[in-house]
């Protein structure tokens, strides 16, 4: 890759970083003369060395950045157990789909008809992409290969390259506010 080329990946994932910043910062609003949240809880999802979906981290950060990445560090630094390479998008992206940039959209979960099971849960997927996802509003549940996170209104999720689902066993719809660079 040519430096012109990391510069260019750089400045795209740097545009993801501030769509993060604005989405969580949006997703807590307060009452007139309310502080800010102390802290925001950060749920980091990537790849085991065996390239089953984990969770990373999932911890409470003070207001400030909450996640970097570089030109050489695409996904940000990476932990000991964690696999290295990018795996494949699953399932292939049709003809035309979008394979590089960034987006910043929202999504919603809806709810689900059927009980939580492993065994007949739909909708699983990879990106070959860096996202990360503010939960605007209730509660959804980020299946992986290895467990599942329950995520609330205000968590931040960074989204790296995981093998995924989601199950709202609730009765309302859950939003998110995402920006994904795509890696690939």
């Amino acid at each position: 890759m040519s430096n012109e080329e990391k510069l260019a990946r750089r400045d795209v994932l740097l545009a993801g970083g501030a769509a993060l910043a604005v989405g969580a910062l949006s997703a807590a609003p307060t009452e007139a003369g309310e502080a800010p949240p102390a802290s925001f809880r950060r749920v980091v999802v990537g790849n085991a060395k065996n390239g089953k979906s984990i969770v990373i981290s999932d911890e409470k950060l003070k207001p400030g950045e909450f996640w970097r990445s570089d030109a050489n560090l695409l996904m940000g630094a990476r932990g000991d157990g964690e696999l290295v390479e990018l795996l494949p998008a699953s399932p292939t992206p049709r003809a035309g789909a979008q394979t590089t940039g960034t987006r910043w959209y929202s999504a919603f979960i809806a709810p689900s008809k059927a009980a939580f099971d492993r065994a007949t849960i739909k909708g699983w997927h990879r990106n070959v992409s860096m996202s990360y996802v503010t939960i605007t509003n209730g509660e959804v549940m980020l299946v992986m290969d290895e467990g599942e996170v329950m995520l609330r209104g205000g968590d931040l999720l960074v989204m790296r390259n995981a093998m995924h689902t989601w199950h709202n066993a609730t009765d309302t719809p859950v939003g998110m506010l995402i920006a994904q660079t795509m890696l690939g």
